[in-house]
C-alpha cells in the first residue's frame, strides 16, 4: 500500500535525513581552498585542529573546514568522529572524488552509510563504471523520497549501460504516491529522448504535461517537461504544438521570465536547449529536481546536499546555479548568491531571473547604487516585466526614497493599462504604500483598494489598509475587520498580529491590545516596534515598570533612527495624557512582498 502524503513530508523520514543528524551543520561551498589549507598549518595541536574545523563548518565555511579536518587528522590519523565529519564535509563541498578516498576511513554509523552509499554510486556514474553504481544504488533507499531517487538514478546508469528499455521498464514498474507520477515521466521521456526514441519522449512527456497537481508542487519539474516536449515538438516541425506546450505551462503559474525565453525561441525557429546531453547529466536532473521540489526557502540540508552533488555531476547547469544562488540569498549570504548568479549565461532562460536576483543581492551587500542602476538597465530593456518595477521599488523603500518609488510605480501602473491581471496586486500594493509614506493618502488607497479587487482578501492589503484607515480615524469597524481578516489567514505572523494589537490600542481597547502585543512580541521577539507598541499597552494598563521594561527592549533592538528620541523621552517620562504615540510606523510592509521575484 503506498503512502499518499505529500512529497515534502517525506524529508522528515528520509534515511538519508539521519545522515544529517551527525556533529556537522550545512554547508556552502567558498573559493578560497588555498588559502584555507595554508591558513590550517598553523593549527599546532589535535583539538585545535578540530575547534576550528568545527568552528569553520558552523559558519558555513566548507574549505576551511575541510583543510582543519585533515590537519587534525595529521595528528590522529585514526579518529573516526574527525575522518567521519571530514567525508560529510567533502560530500556538502560535491568533491565526490575527494569523498570516495575518504570514505574508505568512515565508519558504518547507521546515519553515515546512506549517504555513503550515495556518494559512492555517484562517484561510479561519473566514472561510467554503471555496474558498481547500480550495485551501491541497491544499497540506498529506505523512506518512499529515497526510493525514487534511487530508482530513477539506476534508470539513468542503465541508459548509461546502453540498455534504454531496461531502464524505462523500470521507471514504468515503479509504484509509489501521485507525487512519484511527474518525476518518473519527466525522466523516462528525457531518457527516450537521449537514446533517440522520440514517440516515446513525446508520450511521456505529455503524460508529464499533464500532471497539474504535479506541475504545483514540483515547477522546475514541470518547466523541464516544457522544454523537452518543446524541443521535442520543434524538432519535428510542429511549430504550434511547441509554442501550445508553453501555453500549457502558463496555466500552471510558472515565470513567465523563464516562459518566454522558450516562446522566442520557438518563435525565432532558434533549437529550444536544455535536456540532457549525457548520462552523468541525466542524474544530476534527478538530484536538482528533487532539491527544487523540496526547497523552501530556509536552511536545508538536504536541499544543499542534493545541489552541491548535482553541480558535481553536471557543473555549470543555469537551472543548479541559479537555485543555488536563491537558496544563498535566503539564508543571507548575497556576495554567494551574486557569485552564483553571474555565472548563469546570457543564453539561459534563467538569465533574466538571475539578472534581478543579482541586483537585489547587491542591494544586500549595501552596493546600493549599482543594484539601482541594473534595475533601471532591465526596465528599459523590457518594460512590461513587472518583477524589474517591484525589484527597484523594494530597494528604493529600504533606502526611503518613496517619492522615487511612486514614480517607478506610476510607470509600472502605466503599462499595465486599464486591464489589470490578479497577479499584478502587487503593483498596486507597493503603490499605495509608496504614496502612503509619502502622506498622499488621496493617491495611495484607491491603490489598496485596486490591489484587493485584483487579489481579494490578501493578508498583506488587509492589513495595511485596515490599519491605515484606524490610524486616520476613519472606517474604524471595517479597519478592524480586515486586520482581523488577516490575522486569520497569517495568525503566526508576528508583524499582522503587533497590527491587531496596534490598532485596539489606536481604538482605546488597552486590554485587548494588550493580549494581542504580548502574543505579537512571542511570534517576532527581535522586533523593537512590537516591544515599543506592548510598552505603550502595559503603560496604559498600569503595568508601568513592565513598559519601561518593553522600551528598554526596544531600544536596545535598534529601532529606526526616528523611533529612538520617542522611545527615549517614554522611557525618562513615561506616556502623556492622550499621546497616541504619532512617531510610530502604522502599518508592516516586509520587503519583497508583492512577490518580486519567483523561483520557476
Amino acid at each position: 500500500m503506498t503512502n499518499t502524503l505529500p512529497m515534502t513530508r517525506f524529508l522528515r523520514n528520509a534515511a538519508l535525513a539521519a545522515t544529517l543528524m551527525l556533529p556537522l551543520p550545512a554547508f556552502a561551498q567558498t573559493d578560497d581552498g588555498n588559502d584555507a589549507a595554508m591558513e590550517a598549518v598553523t593549527a599546532e595541536s589535535f583539538p585545535g585542529a578540530l575547534l576550528a574545523g568545527q568552528s569553520a563548518a558552523f559558519d558555513n565555511d566548507l574549505d576551511r573546514a575541510i583543510a582543519y579536518f585533515r590537519r587534525a587528522l595529521q595528528y590522529r590519523p585514526n579518529d573516526t568522529g574527525t575522518n567521519n565529519q571530514l567525508f560529510i564535509a567533502l560530500i556538502f563541498n560535491g568533491d565526490l572524488e575527494s569523498a570516495a578516498t575518504q570514505a574508505e576511513n568512515t565508519t558504518d554509523e547507521p546515519q553515515l552509510v546512506p549517504l555513503r552509499d550515495l556518494s559512492l554510486a555517484l562517484t561510479a556514474m561519473s566514472r561510467e563504471d554503471y555496474d558498481d553504481a547500480l550495485a551501491r544504488l541497491d544499497a540506498f533507499g529506505g523512506s518512499a523520497l529515497d526510493e525514487l531517487v534511487a530508482e530513477l538514478l539506476k534508470a539513468w546508469a542503465l541508459t548509461g549501460k546502453d540498455e534504454p528499455d531496461a531502464a524505462l521498464a523500470d521507471i514504468d514498474a515503479l509504484e509509489g504516491p501521485p507525487w512519484f507520477n511527474l518525476f518518473k515521466n519527466y525522466n523516462a521521456g528525457a531518457i527516450a529522448a537521449l537514446s533517440g526514441d522520440t514517440a516515446r519522449a513525446r508520450t511521456y512527456f505529455n503524460a508529464a504535461l499533464a500532471d497539474r497537481e504535479g506541475g504545483m508542487t514540483a515547477p522546475d519539474t514541470m518547466l523541464k517537461t516544457v522544454i523537452g516536449l518543446a524541443a521535442i515538438e520543434q524538432q519535428a516541425g510542429n511549430t504550434r504544438k511547441a509554442l501550445d506546450t508553453v501555453s500549457v505551462a502558463e496555466t500552471y503559474g510558472l515565470n513567465s521570465a523563464v516562459l518566454d525565453p522558450i516562446r522566442e525561441r520557438i518563435e525565432a525557429g532558434a533549437p529550444v536547449e536544455g535536456l540532457p546531453q549525457s548520462t552523468s547529466a541525466g542524474a544530476a536532473g534527478v538530484l536538482f529536481q528533487v532539491a527544487a521540489a523540496l526547497n523552501q526557502g530556509t536552511s536545508d540540508d538536504i536541499v544543499s546536499l542534493y545541489l552541491a552533488l548535482s553541480d558535481a555531476l553536471s557543473p555549470e547547469e543555469p537551472d543548479v546555479l541559479y537555485l543555488r544562488g536563491v537558496v544563498a540569498a535566503a539564508n543571507n549570504k548575497p556576495e554567494r548568491a551574486l557569485a552564483y548568479f553571474s555565472r548563469i549565461p546570457e543564453d539561459a532562460i534563467q538569465y533574466r531571473l538571475a539578472e534581478l536576483q543579482q541586483g537585489l543581492a547587491l542591494a544586500e551587500l549595501e552596493r546600493t547604487d549599482e543594484a539601482i542602476d541594473m534595475f533601471y538597465a532591465l526596465i528599459e530593456d523590457a518594460p512590461d516585466d513587472r518583477r524589474g518595477y517591484l525589484a527597484l521599488s523594494s530597494v528604493l523603500s529600504a533606502e526611503k526614497r518613496f517619492a522615487e518609488m511612486a514614480d517607478v510605480l506610476d510607470r509600472a501602473a502605466d503599462r499595465i493599462g486599464a486591464v489589470a491581471a490578479p497577479e499584478d496586486w502587487s503593483v498596486f500594493y507597493r503603490r499605495g504604500i509608496a504614496y502612503e509614506r509619502l502622506k498622499e493618502w488621496d493617491k495611495a488607497e484607491p491603490n489598496f483598494l485596486r490591489a484587493l479587487e485584483l487579489y481579494p482578501n490578501q493578508p498583506q492589503v488587509l492589513n495595511y489598509l485596515g490599519y491605515s484607515w484606524i490610524d486616520q480615524g476613519m472606517n474604524l469597524e471595517k479597519g478592524l475587520d480586515l486586520i482581523n481578516q488577516a490575522v486569520d489567514q497569517r495568525p503566526d505572523d508576528g508583524y499582522i498580529v503587533d497590527s491587531l494589537g496596534w490598532a485596539y490600542y489606536r481604538l482605546g481597547r488597552y486590554e485587548d491590545a494588550m493580549r494581542e502585543l504580548e502574543r505579537a512580541v512571542s511570534l517576532d521577539t527581535g522586533d523593537p516596534t512590537i516591544n515599543d507598541h506592548l510598552g505603550d499597552a502595559y503603560w496604559q494598563m498600569g503595568r508601568k515598570l513592565e513598559a519601561i521594561y518593553q522600551w528598554n527592549k526596544a531600544l536596545a533592538s535598534e529601532p529606526e533612527e526616528d523611533l529612538v528620541p520617542a522611545i527615549r523621552e517614554k522611557i525618562a517620562h513615561g506616556l502623556v495624557a492622550n499621546d497616541e504615540n504619532a512617531a510610530n510606523p502604522l502599518a508592516k510592509s516586509p520587503e519583497g512582498d508583492g512577490d518580486t521575484v519567483k523561483t520557476p
